[in-house]
């Protein structure tokens, strides 16, 4: 019944702001570690984050009416300095630089996952949660390594591919984004921080090279599954494919391949096939989509299986794979 209340008459039912203090406290102590540290402005309509010691500063989106209404909720826990127009950039911050998709090794610790409210499935699902042995297996093959090399699918604002390009400085990471307006503030990132080991590629990625209709909403709800993502508006968008990629960059080692495609995985990995059976990187996938009644983890599980990869999805669908050669 509480679905259909507006969410600032939630607020006055009692118990109901301090049960979202509990759900949200990793993200409210995160964000007051972080506020000493980070200066908060605007260039126009986009609002920024700089963070001075880290010689960093990221371009992003303001704050649409669900969190801003996350934001009202949890405003009395929240610091003074964090104005309403920017805490979606704070949370992007926090979920996707200081932990981003593609360290799945990292993540917030001494949290359970009734208090990780405000992160996303890949952070209640990241290591932690495999038995020992795995969990070793998987920390140390999820740590760049210097001169690692990266593609990175579903790219969105850059703020995972230059911190893991901060990680690989001797690497490249190419971000593919399939989105105008988020490719747009990709570039806009790379150049503000030099990121120079960061290719920013304007393409979907699919099984074949082709243009297609990309259902586009606000900020990362973009996709070029109908089924997964109805659109406001559509936009045309060229393709490529991994297997092209990696033949156009003319790349002789991939050490790791993540997907975050809102529901285009499958097509994808169809669009890999000589990538993973030469270069075998490390793989990671958002898997908790579904098409056709199945979770996408669950179809593209086998497709990874039959290259000659061990795979480890957690209970929101987190893909994490490594080839089995690799112990």
């Amino acid at each position: 019944m509480l679905n259909f209340i507006p969410p600032r008459l939630k607020s006055l039912v009692p118990g109901y702001r301090q049960r979202h203090y509990r759900r949200h406290a990793a993200l409210i102590e995160t964000i007051a570690a972080l506020m000493p540290r980070v200066k908060l402005g605007s260039d126009g309509n986009t609002p920024w984050l700089a963070v001075p010691d880290e010689n960093l500063r990221l371009f992003g989106f303001g704050t649409e009416p669900k969190n801003a209404d996350l934001y009202d909720l949890l405003r009395p826990a929240l610091p003074p300095g964090l104005p309403r127009g920017h805490f979606r950039i704070v949370k992007d911050y926090i979920t996707r630089w200081l932990y981003p998709h593609m360290r799945p090794d990292l993540g917030p610790q001494g949290y359970g996952l009734e208090r990780l409210h405000g992160f996303h499935g890949q952070h209640k699902d990241n290591i932690a949660q495999q038995d020992s042995a795995v969990r070793e297996r998987l920390m140390r093959a999820f740590r760049p390594g210097r001169g690692d090399v990266v593609v990175d699918c579903g790219a969105f604002l850059g703020f995972g591919a230059i911190r893991i390009a901060r990680d690989a400085p001797e690497g490249r990471v190419f971000a593919v984004e399939a989105s105008g307006e988020c490719h747009a503030l990709l570039k806009r990132n790379i150049e503000a921080n030099q990121a120079a080991n960061v290719v920013p590629l304007h393409r979907g990625v699919w099984n074949s090279v082709t243009e297609l209709d990309l259902e586009t909403t606000f900020a990362q709800g973009n996709s070029l599954v109908a089924e997964v993502q109805q659109g406001d508006r559509r936009e045309k968008v060229p393709t490529l494919t991994i297997d092209g990629l990696v033949a156009d960059q003319n790349l002789a080692r991939l050490d790791m391949l993540s997907l975050t495609l809102n529901g285009a995985e499958v097509e994808a990995l169809a669009g890999a096939a000589d990538t993973l059976a030469r270069l075998r990187p490390r793989i990671r996938a958002a898997g908790w989509y579904s098409r056709g009644g199945q979770r996408i983890a669950d179809l593209i599980r086998p497709v990874i299986e039959r290259a000659g990869y061990d795979v480890f999805v957690g209970p929101r669908g987190n893909v994490m794979a490594l080839p089995q050669e690799r112990k």
